[in-house]
């Protein structure tokens, strides 16, 4: 409303004219309100002329303030007096008795002199309306007979109207001519102020441009005008005032920096007040500093820090330089201030460790990572190096994001307040040191291991040897009877049985050392593999042990099966059934499989034999290795079994498990995927 009716005007004289708008406004609408009632509801008092004459006059007075005629809207007022008149004094209305509402004009009076205070700076004009007023108070008193004895009257004498009307308007009169006297005097300062602080911006080395925003009707901001710049801002683009007052900012700063600059980005929507700016064209950096002292003003601060920002690259490639050079060593760099802060770092980007520079500056070594009594360590060897000017040296390990690595520290002074660390990655040396070492121990342990095996082996080979032999010469003695004949060929059978199940794991296992073990997969019928197995062992169970095998399958179709090696799966299960029948002396030994839902099997074989020490268990599948038993002790065995069940496992796509107590018995399994398996109802969804 104030660009549409007054545009022209100054923010003061338009918050002014606003606030007159808005009361004549009110009133206009308090006495349309009036009217209608009275001309609908109560016409028996006769106030309807002069309801719509106050309705006229608001009418009048809001026209005023609309064109901008300030004066004409304030002197309105001067015909309060005459509507006091009309519905207090005149005969044209009905009314109490004059004497009865001389107060009562004498507060509508009042409230007229308030008007004029708040909306009229003119001393003249309040002082004609006081003389106005009070001479209608007086006549009002005359048409009422109470002239002459006003101040004899009227009880107590306060009471007294024009009394009550004079003292108001003279204190208010003087206390409002001291308010001026004193806004006055705070004008004054201001503007003797606002004419240093305008020197000082003129004489400023900064570079200032003052800006005024041109709203459209609805109040938007439409464009920004330059209003002034200082002399700085003058000499330094070369611009003089008269040049660029009043014209468009986005055309002259762009005519400056010959090229784009969105000063209305800058100004209007950039929430930060402080932004840089690196004029291309004229290679120039600015850092501009927006200021809105007051409506529809703004200032913009240039501030040079071309110089500033050179240096900081000139900086910034020097430390890149440095950084770098100690990139390509080896070695990750850290300054440490005496409590144990660090300063500063090099690491090689994309090294062991994912952190940033605002990450580890700052931070204390005692929660960088170390354990404390390493942290200690460290900041105990900081002050020792400080103090005594000496290198101090530490190995440790640390954890990163991508692992845990050892390093080697050395301290040394860098000043009176901090020394450097130089830390080098040892953890490939420790790791082939730890692996030598490993590896050491492995290999004699291996090399006793291989040693008992080939002691073992020659007993173990001799034994059988020996017994075919002997046997072979007892047969050839005529006196033999046909009974001792068959108990000698069944002594040479099974001890070449022996000889050769030896001779077919060391094959084995040397295949398995070369990895020469080829897995041929094809459909294997299950049931009448396992079948096989239980009956070679089932008729070969030694007299001596009271134990019996049990076959148990999971699905009974002769048809079962799926894709596997069954060499490989029957020579598993025959190690792990003859396992079973050796250290069981007596109760049962169970084979067989299960299905796990329609997509593994689960082959399996338990006893309940001596049982498996739980110290025992880490090297059950170590090659040579046999369990210290009763069994073992009077048995022969290379300890090559499990490793070579374990092994083939692993290539049928399984992990060969077991679960022992001693003296309970043992349960060993393993699960394949049941592919293209046969013979069972599999779910397709």
């Amino acid at each position: 409303m104030a660009e549409k009716f007054w545009a022209a005007k100054t923010d003061s004289e338009k918050k002014q004219l606003f606030r007159l708008l808005l009361f004549w406004g009110a009133a206009g609408v308090l006495f349309f309100v009036l009217t209608l009632r009275e001309l609908f509801i109560d016409n028996s008092n006769g106030n309807l002329i002069c309801y719509l004459l106050l309705l006229s006059a608001t009418i009048l007075a809001s026209v005023c303030t609309l064109n901008a005629r300030k004066n004409c809207a304030i002197n309105v007022i001067f015909s309060l007096p005459v509507f006091i008149y009309a519905f207090y004094i005149s005969d044209l209305t009905q009314h109490s008795p004059l004497i009865e509402t001389v107060h009562l004009s004498v507060w509508w009076l009042m409230a007229g002199m308030v008007f004029l205070y708040y909306f009229s700076m003119l001393e003249l004009r309040i002082v004609v309306y006081f003389f106005l007023s009070l001479a209608l108070i007086c006549f009002q008193l005359f048409k009422a007979d109470h002239l002459s004895d006003a101040f004899t009257y009227f009880y107590p004498f306060a009471s007294n109207p024009i009394l009550i009307f004079t003292a108001f308007f003279l204190v208010t009169f003087y206390l409002r001519k001291q308010l001026i006297s004193k806004i006055e005097i705070l004008e004054e300062e201001i503007d003797t102020k606002n004419e240093g602080i305008n020197r000082v911006l003129q004489n400023t080395s900064f570079l200032i441009a003052r800006l005024r925003a041109v709203r459209d009707e609805d109040g938007n901001i439409t464009n920004l005008v330059v209003e002034k710049i200082n002399n700085a801002f003058e000499a330094a683009f070369k611009r003089n005032l008269y040049e660029v007052q009043e014209q468009e900012a986005e055309y002259v700063f762009d005519l400056i920096f010959k090229g784009r600059f969105d000063v209305n980005k800058t100004v209007l929507f950039n929430k930060k007040r402080v932004t840089e700016f690196h004029a291309t064209n004229i290679d120039k950096w600015y850092k501009i500093h927006v200021i809105n002292p007051i409506y529809n003003s703004y200032y913009l601060v240039f501030e040079d820090i071309t110089k500033t920002k050179k240096q900081i690259e000139d900086l910034e490639a020097s430390k890149r330089r440095y950084k770098v050079l100690l990139e390509a060593i080896p070695d990750i760099f850290f300054v440490i201030d005496k409590d144990g802060i660090y300063e500063d770092f090099v690491i090689k980007e994309g090294d062991l460790f994912k952190i940033e520079d605002s990450n580890i500056i700052g931070s204390s070594i005692f929660n960088a990572g170390f354990p404390d009594k390493m942290a200690n360590k460290i900041y105990s060897c900081i002050q020792h190096c400080i103090k005594n000017d000496s290198i101090e040296s530490i190995e440790y390990s640390l954890n990163t994001p991508n692992g845990t690595f050892m390093f080697e520290m050395r301290l040394a002074k860098l000043n009176a307040n901090a020394v450097i660390s130089v830390a080098r990655d040892i953890t490939k040396r420790k790791s082939a040191e730890f692996g030598l070492e490993k590896a050491l121990v492995k290999a004699e342990e291996s090399d006793r291991l291989k040693s008992a095996f080939l002691a073992n082996l020659s007993h173990e080979i001799r034994t059988p040897m020996n017994i075919i032999s002997n046997f072979t010469r007892m047969l050839a003695d005529d006196s033999l009877d046909p009974m001792e004949r068959l108990q000698l060929t069944d002594g040479i059978t099974q001890n070449g049985q022996q000889l050769l199940n030896m001779i077919d794991n060391t094959v084995h296992l040397a295949k398995i050392e070369t990895e020469n073990i080829p897995v041929n997969n094809t459909f294997s019928k299950i049931n009448p593999l396992l079948r096989e197995i239980y009956n070679s062992y089932f008729a070969e169970l030694p007299d001596s042990k009271d134990i019996r095998i049990r076959l148990n399958t999971d699905v009974a179709t002769p048809e079962f099966g799926f894709s596997t090696d069954p060499q490989l799966l029957k020579e598993v299960m025959t190690i792990l059934v003859d396992n079973a029948v050796k250290y069981t002396l007596s109760g049962q030994v169970t084979f067989g499989f299960e299905m796990v839902r329609n997509d593994f099997i689960k082959f399996y074989v338990a006893d309940t034999g001596i049982g498996i020490p739980k110290e025992d268990y880490e090297h059950i599948f170590s090659r040579f290795y046999r369990v210290q038993n009763k069994i073992n002790q009077t048995t022969s065995g290379s300890g090559i079994g499990l490793p070579i069940a374990q092994h083939y496992v692993t290539l049928l796509g399984g992990e060969l498990e077991f679960e022992s107590k001693v003296d309970k018995g043992s349960n060993f399994w393993f699960t394949l995927p049941f592919n293209e398996g046969r013979g069972y109802m599999k779910i397709v969804s």
